[in-house]
């Protein structure tokens, strides 16, 4: 959760909640406007422009050869990184990534991992020994809140398009065709959605204002069929079970919207 300074005060937005309404007039389960920008980063094998709102986040796709993990080495890799960079905040700073850019990293990891959205066998070119490897990077580029449903489409949108060039080992010689390229084997389409408790009102994709407010928020993962693959608490205040369970209804509504989108970048 980040902290932010904000003219609005904690009373007047929770007078606009008690008037079931919000600083920015939308309702409790609306969602700002969202675009999507594919093939952002030329020099990627997959990338996307994501805007929430104002929230920006670029994800770009990197594949490279290498060796698979010793647990899996009939499957390729996948690799998460987030960086909440300082010229998106004032109050982000130059460095390591921090805990909240952690966090985001895993949650979004997983939910394409156990989707999964990718079929890694098919990156592995020859078992034990050479798989492709997809490094994907998320920057944040602008703040004002929901970092994490904005770097969880990016970062699907990015591999929706990410293409690899054709691999095939002849001898125990790697060949590497980069002017064969191909998609990457698409499994199960995944999605996160949010859901925010702001003065024990569920709302989904929270301003910066309203998030720093917030008592806490839930974000789900699922599938295209409905069915979740990843679910993740942030903050202190606990859900009830009953909101627990209001909240994934209200996201598997909203996720319908978002797999909406990403059906448009995948054709």
């Amino acid at each position: 959760m980040v902290n932010v300074i904000s003219e609005v005060s904690e009373e007047k937005i929770l007078d606009l909640i008690n008037q079931e309404t919000r600083i920015d007039k939308r309702s409790f389960e609306e969602y700002r406007d969202i675009t999507v920008k594919t093939d952002y980063i030329s020099k990627a094998n997959g990338s996307a422009l994501v805007s929430i709102g104002a929230t920006t986040v670029v994800a770009g796709v990197k594949a490279s050869i290498t060796t698979p993990f010793a647990n899996t080495p009939d499957e390729g890799i996948i690799i998460t990184n987030t960086e909440l960079l300082a010229i998106a905040n004032k109050n982000f700073e130059y460095g390591p990534p921090n805990k909240f850019a952690v966090e985001i990293s895993r949650v979004v990891d997983r939910c394409i991992r156990e989707a999964p959205l990718i079929d890694l066998k098919q990156l592995c070119i020859v078992e034990g020994s050479t798989c492709w490897k997809l490094h994907i990077d998320i920057y944040l580029l602008d703040f004002d809140g929901n970092i994490m449903d904005a770097a969880g489409l990016a970062a699907v949108c990015a591999l929706l398009t990410t293409k690899i060039p054709t691999a095939t080992s002849i001898n125990g010689e790697i060949n590497i065709d980069e002017n064969t390229k191909t998609k990457l084997p698409i499994k199960n389409k995944s999605i996160l959605c949010s859901v925010c408790k702001l003065f024990n009102q569920l709302v989904i994709d929270p301003v910066s204002v309203e998030e720093s407010l917030m008592d806490a928020s839930i974000s789900i993962g699922f599938r295209e069929d409905g069915s979740l693959c990843a679910i993740q608490k942030c903050g202190f205040e606990p859900f009830t079970i009953t909101e627990v369970r209001n909240a994934i209804n209200i996201a598997f509504k909203k996720s319908t919207e978002l797999f909406n989108i990403i059906e448009t970048i995948d054709k």
